[in-house]
């Protein structure tokens, strides 16, 4: 069967079964090794096929930002702070020296922006271009991506700049709108978003947290995951205001841009509920409840935007 018959979910249980994985690298974001005499390490690596992650407005600069700041947010959301990275590069023989330059650069300033030391990594020459970031960060304690039935779920409610974005982008409308100051800031986002990192009061309170997920596939893929634990329900919308506005003036779907968006880079808890007033003074929502059993549901009904998937006839959805 061709890998584009199994989907991503397949072909990621097939390499855990290969590799024989264990708790807590299991079905997680990050990988997790106890070193002794210095502590818990949590590492990542991330990264793309130019031809599918650049767009038409991202320059080859935004590109080395972005895919540095996923890989870190992946970090982030587990509560590790981020030390050093690696970056791989394979590139076409017919890029210019200032796209070359551009890229680096972009994962160069990024890397100072959340914090990490930017110390090697690899070049190639391929038939296309690939970008791989390759990160080490310190960890408190391993945390997963399955709540705990009890819970709520937690975000930081700006969702929709980024699903607004590839939504008219996608659809052949985004130069026509470009002015709009909304779209404005989705593209901005898109190009360069910018590192969330958790504040020293929210770390000291990592007991609250029985799992979390970054939203760089997409709300709906995070939501997808954690629901294979337990039944998620989503009773509020953690979407930014005038992204709303924005949907309706437009005949756009407001759920189809917060939960198929993705590359907000945003965090998504699965905390205790009394531990909500602290997350509420953080500057977090609670938009959804944890109970027995499985699945993703809007109110009663089943969510039906699943976010971003690999090896899918339908890359959203």
């Amino acid at each position: 069967m061709m890998l584009s018959g199994l989907g991503e979910d397949k072909l990621v249980s097939i390499m855990q079964g290969i590799i024989g994985l264990i708790p807590p690298n299991v079905d997680n974001d990050v990988s997790y090794v106890e070193l002794p005499g210095v502590g818990l390490l949590a590492l990542k690596i991330d990264g793309g096929s130019l031809s599918r992650i650049k767009t038409g407005f991202m320059s080859y600069y935004d590109v080395g930002w972005r895919v540095t700041v996923g890989t870190a947010s992946d970090l982030l959301v587990k509560l590790a702070k981020p030390i050093a990275l690696v970056a791989s590069l394979t590139l076409k023989g017919d890029h210019t020296r200032s796209e070359f330059e551009d890229l680096v650069k972009g994962i160069r300033d990024a890397a100072v922006a959340i914090g990490a030391s930017y110390i090697g990594g690899d070049l190639n020459e391929g038939n296309d271009d690939v970008l791989d970031v390759a990160m080490l960060g310190v960890a408190k304690r391993p945390i997963g991506r399955s709540p705990k039935p009890g819970d709520v779920l937690v975000t930081i409610p700006q969702f929709g700049f980024t699903g607004l974005t590839f939504k008219l982008w996608y659809s052949g409308l985004l130069e026509m709108h470009s002015n709009d100051p909304v779209v404005a800031r989705g593209i901005e986002l898109t190009r360069r978003p910018r590192p969330w990192s958790p504040s020293d009061e929210l770390t000291s309170n990592i007991d609250c947290i029985s799992a979390s997920m970054d939203s760089s596939d997409g709300l709906g893929r995070v939501l997808s995951e954690m629901g294979k634990a337990a039944r998620v329900t989503v009773y509020s919308l953690p979407i930014n205001l005038d992204v709303k506005r924005a949907c309706s003036a437009l005949n756009i779907d407001p759920e189809e841009v917060v939960f198929n968006g993705g590359e907000e880079y945003l965090p998504v808890f699965s905390i205790r509920p009394t531990c909500l007033g602290l997350f509420r003074d953080l500057g977090f929502m609670d938009f959804a409840r944890v109970e027995e059993g499985v699945g993703v549901y809007v109110g009663s009904r089943e969510l039906k935007y699943r976010g971003w998937v690999y090896f899918n006839p339908i890359p959203y959805g």
